[in-house]
C-alpha cells in the first residue's frame, strides 16, 4: 500500500477524532454526564483578617497571613496562613461534632456536587434575629416549587449576609449570647428523614440559631453523616430551584472542616 499523502492523512485523522467524540457521547460511562450551563455564581466570601468568627475564649482566632518568601528575595512568593478549620465560607464535616463521623477527606465526591434549592426566610429574619427555618417553611416552599429532590442541598436565605461587615452579623449581646437566624431542629429532622438530603447551607455564620449555644442542629445533622456549609455568600443571586452546587472541600486527612470554594451553575 502506498503511503498516504498529507491531505489523505489529515482527512483520516479527522475521521478518527470525530469517531472518538461520538463514541464518548454515546457510551454508557459518559451518557448524561455533560454539564451545560449559562450562569455561574460564586458563593464564597474572600477570607481576610477582619472576617467575623465565633469567639470562643482560648480556642478561636481570626485568620492571618504573612509572607515566608518574596520574589525579590527568594525568586518565588509564598505565604504562611494562621487559620482554624471553621473560618470564612467553609464546610463542616460530620466529625466536627460526631466522634465517629466522616472527616472531610472521607466525604464522597458525589455528595459534593448536588442540586441546590433555596428557602427564603428573609421576611421573618427582618422582624426577628432568632428566626428559624421550620417544617412549615419547607411545606410552603414545596407547595409552590415541588418536592425537594433527594441528595440535594437545602440553602437557607435569611438575608443576613448584608450584615457580614458589621457586629450584627454575630449579634453578641452583653451576656455573650449570639443573635442570628438558623435551621430549626424539626426542619433538619424532616430534611434528613423525609427528603434524604446530602447537606444544608446557610448565609449566616452557623446553621444553628445564634441563641442555641448547644448546637443541637449540628449534632443531629452530623450524627446522620450529613455536611453543612456556612457563611455562604450571594445566596440571593442563585435561582430557587434548578441550580447545581459545587462544594470545593479541601481534602485534608481527619479534618473536621475547612475553607471551601463554593459555587453554583444553572
Amino acid at each position: 500500500m502506498s503511503a498516504l499523502n498529507r491531505q489523505q492523512y489529515s482527512f483520516l485523522l479527522s475521521l478518527i477524532v470525530i469517531a472518538n467524540v461520538m463514541a464518548c457521547r454515546s457510551s454508557p460511562e459518559t451518557k448524561g454526564r455533560s454539564i451545560l450551563f449559562n450562569h455561574l455564581q460564586d458563593l464564597t466570601y474572600t477570607l481576610t483578617p477582619d472576617f467575623p468568627y465565633i469567639p470562643v475564649r482560648g480556642l478561636t482566632f481570626p485568620f492571618s497571613m504573612k509572607p515566608i518568601a518574596t520574589i525579590p528575595k527568594n525568586g518565588v512568593a509564598a505565604n504562611a496562613w494562621n487559620i482554624h478549620e471553621h473560618l470564612g465560607t467553609h464546610i463542616d464535616a460530620p466529625n466536627h461534632f460526631n466522634p465517629t463521623g466522616l472527616s472531610i477527606d472521607k466525604i464522597p465526591l458525589e455528595d459534593l456536587v448536588v442540586p441546590v434549592v433555596v428557602i427564603d426566610i428573609q421576611k421573618k429574619a427582618e422582624q426577628n434575629p432568632e428566626a428559624e427555618l421550620t417544617p412549615e417553611d419547607i411545606q410552603q416552599f414545596e407547595s409552590r416549587y415541588g418536592q425537594i429532590p433527594a441528595h440535594s442541598c437545602v440553602m437557607m436565605l435569611s438575608g443576613w449576609g448584608k450584615w457580614v461587615a458589621s457586629l450584627k452579623y454575630i449579634g453578641l449581646d452583653a451576656s455573650g449570647v449570639k443573635h442570628y437566624p438558623g435551621f430549626s431542629v424539626d426542619a433538619i429532622n424532616f430534611l434528613i428523614d423525609k427528603r434524604q438530603i446530602a447537606g444544608i447551607g446557610a448565609d449566616v455564620i452557623s446553621l444553628d440559631p445564634g441563641i442555641d449555644s448547644t448546637y443541637k442542629g449540628h449534632h443531629l445533622l452530623f450524627d446522620r453523616e450529613k455536611w453543612a456549609i456556612e457563611n455562604v455568600a450571594n445566596v440571593d443571586k442563585i435561582p430557587t430551584t434548578g441550580a447545581t452546587l459545587f462544594v470545593g472541600a479541601p481534602k485534608i486527612g481527619d479534618a473536621t472542616g475547612g475553607i471551601a470554594r463554593i459555587f453554583a451553575v444553572w
